[in-house]
Protein backbone atom coordinates (compact mmCIF):
# COMPACT_ATOMS: atom_id res chain seq x y z
CA UNK A 1 0.00 0.00 0.00
CA UNK A 2 1.10 3.35 -0.72
CA UNK A 3 0.32 6.28 1.19
CA UNK A 4 0.04 10.17 -0.18
CA UNK A 5 0.11 12.91 2.18
CA UNK A 6 1.06 16.87 2.40
CA UNK A 7 2.93 18.02 5.74
CA UNK A 8 5.13 16.20 8.38
CA UNK A 9 8.81 16.63 9.73
CA UNK A 10 12.49 15.55 8.34
CA UNK A 11 15.03 15.59 10.87
CA UNK A 12 18.11 15.33 9.30
CA UNK A 13 21.27 14.34 11.71
CA UNK A 14 23.91 11.57 11.80
CA UNK A 15 25.23 9.04 14.57
CA UNK A 16 27.78 10.39 17.00
CA UNK A 17 30.61 8.40 16.02
CA UNK A 18 32.37 5.44 18.92
CA UNK A 19 34.92 7.33 21.15
CA UNK A 20 38.24 5.83 20.24
CA UNK A 21 41.25 4.60 21.93
CA UNK A 22 44.72 5.15 20.05
CA UNK A 23 48.09 4.76 20.51
CA UNK A 24 50.84 6.96 20.44
CA UNK A 25 51.83 5.11 17.46
CA UNK A 26 49.57 7.10 15.39
CA UNK A 27 50.96 10.79 15.95
CA UNK A 28 52.86 12.71 13.27
CA UNK A 29 54.70 15.48 12.95
CA UNK A 30 51.97 18.18 13.37
CA UNK A 31 48.58 15.90 13.21
CA UNK A 32 47.00 12.75 14.17
CA UNK A 33 46.19 9.53 11.77
CA UNK A 34 42.39 8.77 12.68
CA UNK A 35 40.98 5.91 10.32
CA UNK A 36 37.72 5.99 11.70
CA UNK A 37 35.72 7.57 8.74
CA UNK A 38 32.61 8.72 11.22
CA UNK A 39 34.59 11.88 12.21
CA UNK A 40 34.37 14.53 9.51
CA UNK A 41 36.18 17.86 9.21
CA UNK A 42 34.39 20.41 11.23
CA UNK A 43 33.37 17.67 14.49
CA UNK A 44 34.10 19.15 17.57
CA UNK A 45 36.22 16.16 19.52
CA UNK A 46 37.70 15.64 22.85
CA UNK A 47 41.29 14.31 22.89
CA UNK A 48 42.24 12.86 26.52
CA UNK A 49 45.76 11.05 27.70
CA UNK A 50 46.14 10.20 31.49
CA UNK A 51 49.14 11.60 31.10
CA UNK A 52 48.30 14.85 29.71
CA UNK A 53 47.66 16.13 25.88
CA UNK A 54 50.09 17.01 23.36
CA UNK A 55 48.96 21.03 23.42
CA UNK A 56 50.24 23.76 25.15
CA UNK A 57 46.83 24.91 26.97
CA UNK A 58 48.49 27.20 29.51
CA UNK A 59 50.43 29.04 26.95
CA UNK A 60 53.76 28.63 28.10
CA UNK A 61 55.03 27.41 24.92
CA UNK A 62 55.16 23.80 26.18
CA UNK A 63 52.90 20.66 25.85
CA UNK A 64 50.95 20.07 28.65
CA UNK A 65 52.26 16.88 29.52
CA UNK A 66 55.32 16.28 31.63
CA UNK A 67 56.03 12.97 31.74
CA UNK A 68 55.64 13.05 27.56
CA UNK A 69 58.91 15.12 27.25
CA UNK A 70 62.38 13.90 26.60
CA UNK A 71 65.49 13.90 28.85
CA UNK A 72 68.56 15.46 27.68
CA UNK A 73 71.93 14.83 29.64
CA UNK A 74 74.51 17.25 29.19
CA UNK A 75 72.65 19.58 26.99
CA UNK A 76 72.75 22.89 26.69
CA UNK A 77 70.52 24.89 29.47
CA UNK A 78 67.70 26.84 28.48
CA UNK A 79 66.44 29.18 30.62
CA UNK A 80 62.89 29.80 31.42
CA UNK A 81 59.99 27.02 31.86
CA UNK A 82 62.07 24.04 29.84
CA UNK A 83 63.36 21.79 33.25
CA UNK A 84 63.50 19.08 31.13
CA UNK A 85 66.51 19.35 30.20
CA UNK A 86 69.50 18.70 32.25
CA UNK A 87 72.61 20.74 32.84
CA UNK A 88 76.09 20.60 34.73
CA UNK A 89 78.97 18.71 34.52
CA UNK A 90 78.21 16.08 36.93
CA UNK A 91 79.23 12.64 35.94
CA UNK A 92 77.91 9.54 34.76
CA UNK A 93 78.11 7.98 38.32
CA UNK A 94 76.81 11.02 39.77
CA UNK A 95 72.98 12.14 40.62
CA UNK A 96 70.50 12.49 37.77
CA UNK A 97 67.88 14.28 38.94
CA UNK A 98 69.95 17.22 39.95
CA UNK A 99 72.07 19.69 39.00
CA UNK A 100 74.30 22.31 40.61
CA UNK A 101 71.57 22.83 43.48
CA UNK A 102 71.27 19.37 44.99
CA UNK A 103 67.57 19.82 46.32
CA UNK A 104 65.92 21.10 42.89
CA UNK A 105 65.02 18.67 40.32
CA UNK A 106 65.48 19.36 36.47
CA UNK A 107 62.40 17.01 35.12
CA UNK A 108 59.25 18.44 34.02
CA UNK A 109 56.66 18.11 36.09
CA UNK A 110 52.77 19.38 36.81
CA UNK A 111 53.62 22.47 38.25
CA UNK A 112 56.44 23.92 35.49
CA UNK A 113 54.56 22.52 31.96
CA UNK A 114 51.09 21.99 34.09
CA UNK A 115 49.23 18.97 33.46
CA UNK A 116 46.16 18.89 31.54
CA UNK A 117 44.47 15.37 30.48
CA UNK A 118 41.20 17.02 28.28
CA UNK A 119 41.56 19.01 25.17
CA UNK A 120 38.96 20.00 22.66
CA UNK A 121 38.86 21.60 19.10
CA UNK A 122 37.68 21.23 15.55
CA UNK A 123 39.11 18.91 13.57
CA UNK A 124 40.08 19.07 9.58
CA UNK A 125 40.57 15.41 7.55
CA UNK A 126 43.14 15.28 4.75
CA UNK A 127 43.01 12.40 2.08
CA UNK A 128 45.26 10.68 3.99
CA UNK A 129 42.81 10.50 6.84
CA UNK A 130 45.48 12.44 9.16
CA UNK A 131 43.54 15.14 11.47
CA UNK A 132 44.48 18.70 13.05
CA UNK A 133 42.83 20.88 15.38
CA UNK A 134 41.19 24.27 14.62
CA UNK A 135 39.74 26.83 17.00
CA UNK A 136 36.03 27.50 14.85
CA UNK A 137 34.15 24.80 12.87
CA UNK A 138 35.00 27.06 9.86
CA UNK A 139 38.38 26.45 10.07
CA UNK A 140 37.62 22.83 10.99
CA UNK A 141 35.89 22.76 7.18
CA UNK A 142 38.09 24.60 5.26
CA UNK A 143 41.48 23.94 6.92
CA UNK A 144 42.54 27.52 7.44
CA UNK A 145 42.29 29.97 10.41
CA UNK A 146 43.97 29.77 13.58
CA UNK A 147 45.25 25.88 14.25
CA UNK A 148 45.90 24.62 17.32
CA UNK A 149 49.48 22.93 16.72
CA UNK A 150 50.39 19.58 17.79
CA UNK A 151 53.46 19.55 20.03
CA UNK A 152 56.15 16.56 19.70
CA UNK A 153 55.53 14.67 23.33
CA UNK A 154 54.37 10.92 23.30
CA UNK A 155 51.28 11.12 25.91
CA UNK A 156 51.21 7.44 26.09
CA UNK A 157 47.37 5.70 25.25
CA UNK A 158 45.05 8.51 24.09
CA UNK A 159 41.01 8.72 23.41
CA UNK A 160 39.35 10.54 20.71
CA UNK A 161 35.63 10.92 21.03
CA UNK A 162 32.84 13.65 20.54
CA UNK A 163 32.06 16.91 22.20
CA UNK A 164 30.09 17.56 25.06
CA UNK A 165 30.54 19.37 28.58
CA UNK A 166 28.45 17.40 30.64
CA UNK A 167 30.04 16.95 33.95
CA UNK A 168 29.09 13.32 33.86
CA UNK A 169 30.80 12.98 29.96
CA UNK A 170 33.83 14.98 31.03
CA UNK A 171 34.47 12.48 34.41
CA UNK A 172 33.72 9.75 32.20
CA UNK A 173 36.39 10.13 30.30
CA UNK A 174 38.60 10.87 32.82
CA UNK A 175 37.88 7.12 34.21
CA UNK A 176 38.12 6.12 30.69
CA UNK A 177 41.84 7.54 29.97
CA UNK A 178 43.15 6.10 33.50
CA UNK A 179 41.59 2.99 32.70
CA UNK A 180 43.95 2.40 29.28
CA UNK A 181 47.18 4.32 29.99
CA UNK A 182 48.30 0.68 31.20
CA UNK A 183 46.86 -1.93 28.72
CA UNK A 184 48.62 -2.87 25.76
CA UNK A 185 46.21 -2.48 22.73
CA UNK A 186 45.09 -5.15 20.27
CA UNK A 187 46.00 -2.43 17.60
CA UNK A 188 47.31 1.16 16.97
CA UNK A 189 43.71 1.99 16.53
CA UNK A 190 40.24 0.61 18.46
CA UNK A 191 36.98 1.41 19.46
CA UNK A 192 37.04 2.35 23.40
CA UNK A 193 34.59 0.31 23.80
CA UNK A 194 36.65 -2.67 22.83
CA UNK A 195 39.14 -1.98 24.96
CA UNK A 196 37.64 -1.30 28.01
CA UNK A 197 33.82 -0.97 29.90
CA UNK A 198 32.89 1.98 28.84
CA UNK A 199 32.21 4.57 32.50
CA UNK A 200 28.21 5.34 32.87
CA UNK A 201 28.93 9.00 32.21
CA UNK A 202 29.17 7.87 28.16
CA UNK A 203 25.42 7.28 28.39
CA UNK A 204 24.80 10.97 27.88
CA UNK A 205 25.41 10.26 24.37
CA UNK A 206 23.58 7.69 23.92
CA UNK A 207 19.91 6.50 22.56
CA UNK A 208 17.86 9.21 20.91
CA UNK A 209 20.17 11.93 22.13
CA UNK A 210 22.70 9.83 20.14
CA UNK A 211 22.90 12.21 17.46
CA UNK A 212 24.62 15.42 16.19
CA UNK A 213 24.59 18.03 13.13
CA UNK A 214 20.16 17.93 13.98
CA UNK A 215 18.35 19.94 11.27
CA UNK A 216 14.55 19.84 11.08
CA UNK A 217 12.97 20.96 7.54
CA UNK A 218 9.34 20.97 6.89
CA UNK A 219 7.67 17.97 4.49
CA UNK A 220 5.61 19.45 1.76
CA UNK A 221 4.33 16.75 -0.34
CA UNK A 222 5.29 13.21 0.22
CA UNK A 223 4.48 8.81 -1.27
CA UNK A 224 5.68 6.40 1.83
CA UNK A 225 4.48 3.11 0.44
CA UNK A 226 4.72 0.22 3.23
CA UNK A 227 4.33 -3.01 1.49
CA UNK A 228 8.38 -4.14 1.77
CA UNK A 229 7.62 -7.20 -0.63
CA UNK A 230 7.17 -4.84 -3.79
CA UNK A 231 9.37 -1.54 -3.27
CA UNK A 232 10.99 -0.13 -5.77
CA UNK A 233 14.98 -0.12 -4.40
CA UNK A 234 16.44 1.21 -7.39
CA UNK A 235 17.39 4.49 -5.72
CA UNK A 236 19.59 2.70 -3.82
CA UNK A 237 21.16 0.73 -6.76
CA UNK A 238 19.52 -2.35 -7.97
CA UNK A 239 22.29 -4.49 -6.81
CA UNK A 240 22.60 -3.46 -3.27
CA UNK A 241 18.25 -2.59 -3.10
CA UNK A 242 17.79 -6.83 -4.33
CA UNK A 243 20.22 -7.70 -1.47
CA UNK A 244 19.26 -5.85 1.42
CA UNK A 245 15.14 -5.83 0.22
CA UNK A 246 14.68 -7.91 3.39
CA UNK A 247 15.85 -4.99 5.54
CA UNK A 248 13.86 -2.30 3.87
CA UNK A 249 10.54 -1.96 5.69
CA UNK A 250 9.12 1.34 2.85
CA UNK A 251 10.04 3.53 0.74
CA UNK A 252 9.13 6.45 -1.32
CA UNK A 253 10.04 10.24 -2.34
CA UNK A 254 9.57 13.60 -0.22
CA UNK A 255 10.21 17.12 -0.67
CA UNK A 256 11.22 19.46 2.17
CA UNK A 257 12.04 23.04 2.93
CA UNK A 258 14.54 23.84 5.45
CA UNK A 259 14.95 27.43 7.24
CA UNK A 260 18.35 28.56 6.71
CA UNK A 261 18.81 32.02 8.29
CA UNK A 262 19.70 33.55 11.40
CA UNK A 263 19.79 36.78 10.70
CA UNK A 264 17.14 38.36 8.27
CA UNK A 265 17.95 37.72 4.96
CA UNK A 266 21.07 36.26 5.60
CA UNK A 267 21.67 32.38 5.50
CA UNK A 268 23.91 30.98 7.87
CA UNK A 269 26.69 28.98 5.91
CA UNK A 270 27.27 26.55 8.00
CA UNK A 271 23.81 25.57 8.29
CA UNK A 272 23.92 24.97 4.61
CA UNK A 273 27.21 23.27 4.58
CA UNK A 274 26.04 20.84 7.34
CA UNK A 275 22.90 20.14 5.17
CA UNK A 276 24.75 19.50 2.48
CA UNK A 277 26.96 16.76 3.85
CA UNK A 278 24.30 15.19 5.68
CA UNK A 279 22.61 14.91 2.41
CA UNK A 280 25.75 13.85 0.43
CA UNK A 281 26.99 11.09 3.04
CA UNK A 282 23.42 9.51 3.02
CA UNK A 283 23.22 9.99 6.95
CA UNK A 284 19.98 8.32 8.45
CA UNK A 285 17.39 10.50 9.05
CA UNK A 286 14.15 10.24 11.37
CA UNK A 287 11.02 11.66 9.95
CA UNK A 288 7.36 11.91 10.38
CA UNK A 289 4.99 11.26 7.73
CA UNK A 290 1.76 13.46 8.91
CA UNK A 291 -1.95 12.19 7.73
CA UNK A 292 -3.26 14.60 9.56
CA UNK A 293 -2.00 17.28 11.77
CA UNK A 294 -3.69 19.19 15.33
CA UNK A 295 -7.18 18.71 14.26
CA UNK A 296 -9.41 20.60 16.62
CA UNK A 297 -13.16 19.23 15.77
CA UNK A 298 -16.40 18.75 17.48
CA UNK A 299 -17.11 15.03 18.48
CA UNK A 300 -17.44 12.99 16.85
CA UNK A 301 -14.56 13.63 14.92
CA UNK A 302 -11.22 12.59 15.39
CA UNK A 303 -8.66 15.37 16.97
CA UNK A 304 -5.16 15.42 17.53
CA UNK A 305 -2.48 14.10 15.24
CA UNK A 306 -1.59 10.86 12.96
CA UNK A 307 1.60 10.45 11.70
CA UNK A 308 3.88 7.44 10.43
CA UNK A 309 7.45 7.88 12.20
CA UNK A 310 10.48 5.89 10.78
CA UNK A 311 14.35 6.12 10.67
CA UNK A 312 15.16 6.73 6.73
CA UNK A 313 17.74 6.58 4.37
CA UNK A 314 18.03 9.91 1.92
CA UNK A 315 19.32 9.10 -1.47
CA UNK A 316 19.31 10.97 -5.02
CA UNK A 317 18.82 13.69 -2.95
CA UNK A 318 18.56 17.46 -4.93
CA UNK A 319 19.32 20.96 -3.09
CA UNK A 320 17.97 24.00 -4.26
CA UNK A 321 20.00 26.75 -2.86
CA UNK A 322 18.82 30.26 -4.02
CA UNK A 323 19.98 33.19 -2.17
CA UNK A 324 17.61 35.49 0.52
CA UNK A 325 15.15 31.60 0.17
CA UNK A 326 14.34 28.68 1.92
CA UNK A 327 16.06 25.72 1.35
CA UNK A 328 14.03 23.35 -0.69
CA UNK A 329 14.95 19.66 -1.27
CA UNK A 330 13.67 16.92 -3.07
CA UNK A 331 14.99 13.21 -2.01
CA UNK A 332 14.13 9.22 -2.36
CA UNK A 333 14.23 7.25 0.40
CA UNK A 334 14.28 3.39 2.07
CA UNK A 335 12.96 3.12 5.40
CA UNK A 336 15.58 1.24 7.72
CA UNK A 337 13.17 0.47 10.79
CA UNK A 338 9.81 0.10 11.34
CA UNK A 339 6.75 2.10 10.14
CA UNK A 340 4.82 3.34 13.26
CA UNK A 341 1.88 4.42 13.25
CA UNK A 342 1.35 6.98 16.22
CA UNK A 343 -1.26 8.99 17.30
CA UNK A 344 -0.85 12.06 19.78
CA UNK A 345 -3.82 14.68 21.26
Amino acid sequence: MAVLGSGGVLEISREIPNAMALTPARLNVGSISLANQAYWSGDRVILAAEDGVPFDVNGDGYADCPDGHGFYRGSIWAPGIVLAFYTGDLTDGSDFYHATEQDFSKYNNENNTGLTKQFDGFINRDLLDRIKFWTTEAAGHSGSGTEKPLLRVKPGNFIITKYDDDPAYVQAINSAVAAIKPLTLLDSEVTLKSAISLPAGFDVLCDDANRDWKLQCDLEEWILSIDASNLDVTAIGETFGENIKSLVRGAGSLQFLAENKNVSNEEDGLSLLRLVLLTQNQCNTKARFYIYKNRNEQAPRVNGSVYYECEILLTNTRLNTRATELIAGTADFVATSEIKLKVAS
